[in-house]
């Protein structure tokens, strides 16, 4: 599923409807599938008070039929207009007048709150609402808030009541999540056709509540021709990536990866990310650390081979290292950086890697750190074999030289010139994460969850990703499907964990779980 601007819906809606639909039918079936979220919440609606608010554009024509059918269901439906029936949209008019014939035996209530002493009367029908429709404003809006939809979004955001937005919460910015002055805080945001990049980024995705894709029927080939180049990562885009599982195979032939990790001082990155990559389902996990940390690896992760290299007296890899892994093991791909710290020894331990290996290469955390401001030397290496990297913006910046813009559209952009014309698929992590490879694609992860910010959530994420690298998925791929479990894994461990409770472990063991729903 693509990710859309607000520009891009637009042009998308436009040709549907030149092409093939009326824009009162498309609006017809938005209204509808607000109407069908709000029967799957509430199943006797017929019992409710709703109140719907409205702007003038076509995301008031959208809840106008959103009221029409609560109308019709037999619910009782409060009406409040920003503006004066003929400042409504062409189409929206439309559908103003089709609710306006059934008002004869149905339980309508008007309030025009361009008229004086409107707020008392909203504020008496919010207390007696079991649920508000908010269809304020849509997807054009770039300038702060009017003050007087201000003053009605606060009301809104004041009261008790449950929230369902129509197509993204009023006052969000569709294209970048930014509130613009203020915004409703929706418990459901019911988006059209595709979701909005501004649904998916903070703060715009903490005031969309659950957010649901309404399946307006728009044509593929209508996407295709406005070319929306971001994609939502979601269940169907992983099940896509998932590699199948042959009968007949063996360990070998379902990949073996290298996790080069580990310290004295964190020896638990590389139990996380050597575990991890076993329950991706990678057939042989290798993991090379310091001799120290071998009885705690093994202790935790009996399954896990391990292969000792020499340490510097603080603890970390020492360059000597180099050739210590042996050479008649088969690896599939190598994952590095977990727990390595930045000992000056290690950091060259790093470097020569990156230079020599020729299998599939994964750089996360430490070994990010140690190619500081050399990322010429990742690009350059990624000509021989694919690598991704997995940096928060911290390591990003220091990576790149340069930190990457806030904003979702130019951070994006600015992720696919970092990357153009090289071999190097980008992870950059944060909520939410963004993929972006070689090619331009990139992919924004909706699934996460506020319990990832726990130490050693990267870890796990590496040995996810490496895991799936290692079984021949191929970079972009690997990245994608290994932040979908990740984030899925996470979602599933705060069931039981809740938010604050959850640390990375309990991640951990929570990747089969999230592997067996695509499984």
């Amino acid at each position: 599923m693509r990710v859309v601007t607000g520009a891009e819906m637009r042009r998308i809606d436009e040709a549907t409807i030149s092409r093939y639909v009326t824009g009162v039918a498309l609006m017809e079936r938005a209204g509808q599938r607000v109407f069908e979220q709000i029967c799957a919440a509430f199943p006797s609606p017929e019992e409710l008070t709703v109140s719907v608010f409205l702007g003038r554009g076509n995301n008031a024509g959208d809840g106008l039929v959103v009221a029409r059918l609560l109308a019709e269901s037999g619910a009782k439906v409060i009406i409040h207009y920003l503006h004066r029936a003929e400042e409504l949209s062409p189409d929206a008019s439309k559908n103003h007048a089709r609710l306006a014939s059934l008002r004869e035996g149905k339980r309508i209530v008007e309030h025009f709150l361009y008229l004086a002493g409107w707020q008392e009367l909203v504020q008496k029908a919010l207390e007696d609402s079991d649920l508000i429709v908010d269809a304020l404003l849509g997807t054009g809006l770039a300038k702060p808030v009017k003050e007087e939809y201000a003053t009605v979004i606060d009301l809104l955001n004041g009261c008790d009541v449950p929230i369902v937005s129509v197509d993204l919460p009023s006052g969000i910015n569709a294209d970048t999540g930014e509130i613009m002055g203020t915004a409703v805080a929706a418990d459901l945001t019911v988006t059209m056709g595709l979701p909005k990049i501004g649904c998916l980024f903070h703060p715009g995705r903490e005031c969309a509540g659950d957010l649901v894709v309404g399946d307006i029927g728009i044509p593929r080939e209508v996407i295709d021709e406005v070319g929306p180049r971001v994609q939502a990562l979601d269940f169907d885009r992983a099940l896509e990536d998932f590699p199948l599982r042959e009968p007949t195979a063996h360990k070998f032939a379902c990949g073996s990866l290298l996790v080069i990790a580990g310290s004295r001082r964190y020896a638990g990155a590389a139990v996380l990310s050597a575990l991890s990559a076993l329950k991706t389902g990678c057939g042989v996990v290798y993991c090379a650390g310091p001799e120290s940390i071998r009885a705690i690896v093994q202790g935790a992760a009996p399954e896990v081979i391990f292969i000792a290299l020499s340490e510097t007296r603080g603890g970390s890899i020492a360059y000597a290292a180099i050739g210590s892994i042996p050479g008649d093991i088969r690896l599939d791909a190598i994952a590095i950086g977990p727990g390595l710290t930045t000992d000056e020894e290690t950091v060259k331990f790093v470097r020569h890697v990156l230079e020599r290996v020729p299998q599939p290469l994964l750089i996360d955390a430490d070994g990010i750190n140690a190619l500081e401001g050399r990322f010429a030397d990742v690009a350059k290496a990624s000509m021989i074999r694919e690598i991704v990297i997995t940096p928060h913006s911290g390591e990003l910046e220091r990576l790149a030289g340069e930190s990457a813009p806030l904003l979702p559209a130019p951070r994006i952009e600015w992720l696919r010139e970092l990357v153009r014309g090289t071999g190097v698929t980008v992870v950059h992590k944060g909520a939410p994460t963004v993929i972006v490879d070689p090619q331009g694609e990139a992919a924004v992860n909706v699934h996460g969850h506020p319990g990832q910010a726990t130490a050693g959530s990267g870890d796990v994420l590496s040995g996810a990703i490496g895991g799936f690298l290692a079984q021949g998925c191929g970079a972009s791929c690997a990245a994608r499907i290994g932040v979908y479990l990740h984030s899925r894994a996470a979602e599933i461990a705060a069931l039981d964990c809740g938010e604050r409770g959850m640390i990375a472990g309990d991640c951990m063991r929570a990747l089969p779980l999230a592997l067996k729903e695509l499984e």
